[in-house]
């Protein structure tokens, strides 16, 4: 792995900064429409043209139109991303480039959503709550954390309005769960004060398949939400608060093995400040802090029958109960400042403190079954309580140098420091302690546009990920069988390269990236027989190591085509190779497609009877998948397609009602893309009715 200095940047900083040219009065790479900017990748507002990383953004009329149950559902389309469930049809994540979801971070308005469980963290928010949604892929450490080594999804919800009053509604069907969503908004600008209150009910059963309805797939949850904020000439400053209750039942798939998740819930309140001086030097500076909590119950039950000799045997049954509360505060600053001509710099500090408690119960009841003995369960119950906490701070620098009137060079560097601490446990075998690392990581990246309709850019950037506080703190239960923490984990780090082009033109809408990640320090699961790391049941139980590596080779297309002003055929498609290696062995079966997308051509037109309407027919596909495992053990994925269709049409006197449908799997293919546990839903259609007045 290429470790980058403190030094190198700071040299590479000072010999760019004495590049002797300015800025032109007109940049060709931003002559491009307004609405074509990006904030998440840069840290800054920049046009797509100019940002040089691969970001993809889903709008709020891509939302609507795609009549999702879930966040992670309206991105599934865009290039290098897949959607994973682990069995939890209401919980779903998103992997990138190859990455699993514990390295993508999430954020909601530029505050990430901290989870420490070995899944990553779930997009706990509302389709109907969301202006945009923004997605850098790739690593993106240097300005967005830890958890970025595989790229940002960053959620921004919506905000006030233009009036005093006004109100959005809408309710949506899934035939494909029985599923319900009705969602309500008040939102509005008066004498500078922003607004917006927000409340959402979402109701699923289980999910039909093609090969009937999947039992334990149901799923429920609601949110409320409140925004207010006030403009006082250059500030602005404001709160929000965000509540999302999720219930989630968990599909096996295995006999006599249950999981449950009655709660999964997220609170969040958070306050900002802006200010942005008419000034020479100082361009913004911006404050923002929060407080959220994460609530999970997860609840297990095995049953297990083992032979113990003729006639005999032992049944056990484990019922696991875990409660879990995660508690984050967090502050991030940032300064905006205008060097001279040719540097828009930024410097920014973060602070997030989690603080996690956790208390698993434990009941086992055994039973010894002798032929003409009376068969007495023996039951034992066990409590452990474990508090552990980690705090990262980060200072972190960015520097936009604007070479030529065609090329722009952009450099960043983050310093991490990192305290974890288990500060209190009851578990035996586990022991109260502290660790703590410091990192120095780096990314530099250019842009360099031909003309103003096309360009090439170029990335080198490093990621890191220290372990979650499961991992280095306080263990993880999973199917009967305990994880145990380890205290001497290091931290993941990759080195990402990344080669992209773009063309923009009245006509085509181009964007391709090759990439190449080197990843180092996988956290990884081994079983403690094995005499690595100090178990507390070195017979029966797993221990969290660095053994894994990957290598990841890609490249990822967007293509838009305007045929003429109503039809434009699109593809966004991903080839993928990945190599990944478990301590002594490597496989290239590592249960990811190594092609996917969607094809699909859209109409769009206007007429007195329809209103503004659309039709979008496309094509899902993947490629087979294999998954091995280092004991000889697979698991294969079949191939894919499904055909589709939606369809819509906004009408009214100020086009303020919206109908749309979306027809999906129109042939009931039975499959399971090769990232999603459950049997994906068979011939089913979602219809929404939305509204703002």
């Amino acid at each position: 792995m290429f470790k980058l200095s403190a030094i190198s940047i700071v040299i590479g900083s000072a010999l760019m900064a004495s590049a002797n040219y300015a800025f032109a009065e007109a940049n060709t790479l931003s002559s491009v429409p307004d609405e074509h900017f990006t904030i998440t990748a840069t840290r800054t507002e920049r046009y797509f043209m100019e940002s040089p990383v691969s970001i993809s953004t889903v709008d709020a009329q891509d939302i609507e139109r795609a009549s999702a149950d879930s966040i992670a559902d309206t991105l599934r389309d865009i290039p290098g991303i897949q959607v994973a469930d682990a069995a939890t049809a209401g919980m779903k994540r998103i992997t990138l480039r190859g990455e699993s979801s514990l390295r993508v971070a999430i954020l909601v308005d530029g505050q990430e959503i901290t989870d420490h469980s070995t899944y990553g963290a779930p997009l706990l928010l509302d389709t109907s709550m969301v202006e945009r949604v923004e997605v850098i892929r790739g690593t993106s450490s240097v300005l967005y954390g830890g958890k970025a080594l595989g790229g940002v999804i960053n959620i921004i919800t919506k905000k006030g309005g233009s009036e005093p009053l006004q109100v959005s509604l809408s309710s949506s069907y899934n035939s494909a769960t029985h599923g319900q969503q009705y969602a309500a908004s008040l939102y509005g600008y008066v004498d500078g004060f922003d607004y917006r209150i927000s409340v959402s009910d979402n109701d699923h059963k289980d999910r039909n398949t093609p090969d009937g309805d999947l039992e334990h797939s149901s799923f429920n949850n609601n949110s409320h939400s409140l925004y207010l904020a006030k403009e006082l000439d250059e500030h602005r400053f404001g709160i929000t608060y965000e509540q999302f209750n999720l219930a989630s039942e968990i599909a096996t798939g295995i006999e006599n093995f249950t999981l449950d998740m009655p709660q999964r819930d997220r609170s969040k309140l958070a306050a900002f400040y802006s200010y942005e001086p008419d000034g020479e030097l100082l361009k913004k500076i911006h404050f923002d802090a929060y407080k959220q909590q994460i609530d999970r119950n997860f609840v297990q039950h095995i049953e297990m029958s083992v032979p113990a000799g003729p006639a005999m045997s032992i049944d056990n049954i484990v019922d696991t109960d875990i409660e879990e509360t995660l508690k984050t505060s967090g502050i991030n600053s940032q300064f905006d400042f205008q060097l001279n001509e040719q540097h828009y710099a930024i410097v920014g500090f973060q602070l997030v403190k989690d603080d996690l408690d956790k208390a698993t119960t434990n009941i086992t009841q055994t039973t010894r079954n002798i032929p003409g003995v009376p068969a007495v369960p023996t039951v034992v119950e066990s409590l452990s309580i474990e508090e552990a906490s980690l705090t990262t701070k980060a200072l972190y620098f960015q520097d936009e140098w604007q070479l030529s009137d065609k090329l722009i060079v952009t450099a960043g560097a983050r310093q991490y420091w990192v305290d974890a601490e288990l500060n209190e446990t009851s578990k035996p075998g586990l022991s109260p302690g502290k660790n703590d690392d410091s990192e120095f990581i780096g990314s530099i990246a250019a842009n360099y546009g031909f003309d103003e309709h096309n360009n090439m850019r170029f990335v080198f950037s490093q990621g890191y990920h220290y372990p979650t506080l499961l991992q280095i703190a306080t263990g993880a239960t999973a199917a009967g069988r305990f994880i145990n923490p380890n205290a001497n984990l290091k931290a993941e780090s990759s080195d990402n390269v990344e080669l992209g082009y773009r063309l923009f033109t009245d006509n085509w809408l181009i964007d391709t990236s090759l990439f190449y990640t080197d990843a180092d320090n996988y956290i990884t699961k081994q079983d403690c027989a094995d005499g690595i790391g100090v178990c507390i049941n070195p017979e029966n139980d797993q221990i969290y190591v660095n053994a894994d590596k990957a290598k990841t080779t890609g490249v990822e297309l967007s293509v838009n085509y305007h045929v003429s002003e109503h039809i434009t055929p699109y593809a966004n498609i991903t080839w993928l190779s990945r190599k990944e290696t478990y301590g002594s062995f490597t496989t290239r079966d590592t249960g990811t497609p190594s092609l996917y997308g969607k094809l699909g051509l859209k109409y769009e037109n206007e007429g007195a009877l329809l209103g503004a309407y659309y039709f979008d027919a496309y094509l899902r596909a993947a490629s087979n998948a294999r998954l091995a495992e280092a004991d000889g053990s697979s698991e294969h994925y079949d191939s894919w397609k499904t055909v589709n269709l939606a369809l819509g049409t906004r009408f009214g006197e100020q086009q303020n009602y919206l109908v749309n449908m979306e027809i999906s799997n129109i042939f009931d293919s039975e499959y399971t893309p090769a990232k999603e546990t459950l049997l994906a839903p068979g011939r089913s259609f979602m219809l929404r009715f939305s509204t703002d007045f």
